[in-house]
């Protein structure tokens, strides 16, 4: 028999909702590096295929087509955290974006300053927020 785990006070949740705006949270940091890696993308099409295109459209369509993907999948997390976090929201996104980062670590590492409790209602908040908006 396995335990429905859900949360189910002001900011009630599924576990599947939940485990869902986890994984697009932690995406945040690949989608950021690919975003990055296709700025320049433009200038390395030669200019033969540019000019042909082909059966999928052209290079520079397409690569501006996933920026913009991109971008706004990275603006949801990002407009989550900070509409969730008020004061702590840049801990909100470190927290969240990276799997790594505990309550621990934030507090030495990052100097948060709140307690668990509070960063811990705001974390959820964020999570529902996000879960609402994908």
């Amino acid at each position: 028999m396995s335990r429905k785990m859900e949360y189910t006070g002001r900011y009630s949740l599924s576990r599947f909702e939940f485990g869902y705006a986890k994984w697009y949270s932690l995406k945040y940091n690949e989608w950021l590096e690919e975003y990055n890696n296709l700025k320049n993308s433009v200038s390395g099409v030669r200019y033969q295929e540019a000019v042909q295109g082909g059966k999928d459209g052209k290079p520079t369509e397409q690569l501006a087509v996933r920026r913009e993907e991109l971008r706004r999948k990275m603006l949801k997390v990002e407009r989550a955290a900070w509409e969730a976090g008020g004061d702590i929201a840049k801990y909100i996104f470190i927290a969240v974006t990276n799997e790594d980062v505990t309550f621990r670590v934030l507090k030495q590492k990052y100097g948060m300053p709140c307690e668990s409790t509070y960063f811990y209602d705001k974390r959820r908040k964020y999570y529902y927020l996000l879960s609402k908006e994908i």
